[in-house]
């Protein structure tokens, strides 16, 4: 890949940051470094949505489980919360009052990280929250038990998976060494998505400029563009069936950017 101000980039971002990408010549390294970058903003949507939906989904459950006003409560009284989650709460009620805003249910909503929804999504709240009857439906209605009992604990490891490229993401940290892959991980979240609202997993993959990521050499990268049917829907949330989705697209309306990059493990 041909990079203009090579130079110069490299003295900005410091061969210490890139020397962490791997391998010893530096023009791999920048492409690495390049690519990171259009990874990251490629599943930052994503993320951002799967965190809205699940915040919301958790809270309206939450309020009409327990009051409008749950978190305002809770901060008058511990009852539901864990140590570490109402440490937090207290943190988010102490930056809106410096802010000088007045301490609402919906400011405290938005304060709580992925983190604090995500360990919400726990065993630890299956007595007070997650085996109360319709709280589980409400926040996950298209989880489909097949006949056995809905279980938090496998959507609990896939929200800290999310939550650990989430976070990496946020930290402008390296997310293509991880273990899985680009498609990967942009079907985990689709997936969890699907779980918590089929609309917003469609929305997601109608309007947003989806990246088809592949695992190629990042010196060889190629960009393309197509476009993608506004009649496509992901109803089966599969690897598989979402790449095969993708491939099969004829008529595009949005881009895709055909990126290219190898993990460096």
């Amino acid at each position: 890949m041909e990079i203009e101000c090579k130079n110069e980039l490299i003295e900005v971002i410091t061969p210490a940051r890139l020397s962490s990408y791997g391998s010893n010549d530096i023009d791999l390294q920048l492409s690495r470094y390049i690519y990171n970058i259009k990874l990251s903003e490629a599943l930052y949507p994503a993320v951002s949505l799967l965190e809205i939906t699940l915040r919301n989904r958790i809270s309206n459950a939450a309020s009409n489980l327990i009051c409008k006003d749950w978190l305002i409560q809770e901060l008058k009284q511990q009852r539901i919360l864990g140590n570490k989650e109402y440490a937090k709460l207290l943190e988010a009620e102490e930056k809106i009052k410096k802010s000088g805003k007045k301490i609402t249910n919906d400011r405290l909503i938005s304060e709580m990280t992925l983190g604090f929804w995500t360990h919400i999504c726990t065993k630890t709240y299956k007595p007070k929250l997650w085996d109360k009857k319709g709280f589980f439906e409400a926040v996950f209605p298209n989880y489909s038990n097949n006949g056995t009992l809905r279980q938090i604990a496998p959507i609990q490891n896939d929200l800290l998976a999310i939550l650990r490229l989430r976070n990496r993401i946020f930290h402008h940290e390296i997310i293509i060494n991880s273990s899985r892959t680009p498609e990967e991980y942009y079907c985990l979240i689709l997936n969890t998505l699907h779980l918590l609202s089929a609309e917003t997993e469609n929305l997601l993959f109608k309007f947003y400029l989806a990246k088809k990521l592949d695992k190629k050499n990042p010196e060889s990268q190629i960009i393309t563009k197509s476009q993608v049917d506004n009649n496509v829907k992901i109803t089966k949330k599969h690897e598989a069936e979402y790449m095969n989705l993708v491939k099969s697209a004829k008529n595009y309306e949005d881009k895709f950017f055909d990126l290219t990059g190898n993990s460096i493990d």
